[in-house]
């Protein structure tokens, strides 16, 4: 692909969101990654991880600021939030899942 991660996720974000700094969406992109590569055990990503990766970034990008909420209502209106991965990502999570360590597994025997 030839758009970064960054680029893809500024294009994804509404103009509210896309006021982020480059340096903000950089960081959240990285914890994004540490966070997909450790629940795949993959060493890096691939293009489906790409994908997941913008989109639970999208996600956390829509939880600034009110990390730990589980629902609020004012006058009458109710916001909830997801607590769990959208069913779509969790497919290409689990489509990509390595069972075992990185690296040289081989014996020496």
């Amino acid at each position: 692909m030839a758009n970064s991660l960054l680029e893809r996720l500024k294009a994804r974000l509404e103009d509210d969101e896309a006021e982020l700094s480059d340096a903000i969406l950089q960081e959240i992109i990285d914890d994004v990654t540490i966070d997909v590569l450790a629940d795949t055990n993959q060493p890096e990503l691939n293009i489906q991880l790409n994908a997941a990766v913008i989109g639970l970034s999208v996600i956390a990008i829509n939880r600034l600021g009110s990390e730990g909420l589980s629902s609020e209502s004012y006058s009458g209106v109710s916001t909830s939030y997801l607590d769990d991965v959208p069913a779509r990502i969790a497919i290409i999570l689990n489509a990509n899942r390595r069972l075992g360590s990185w690296g040289d597994d081989e014996s020496d025997s």
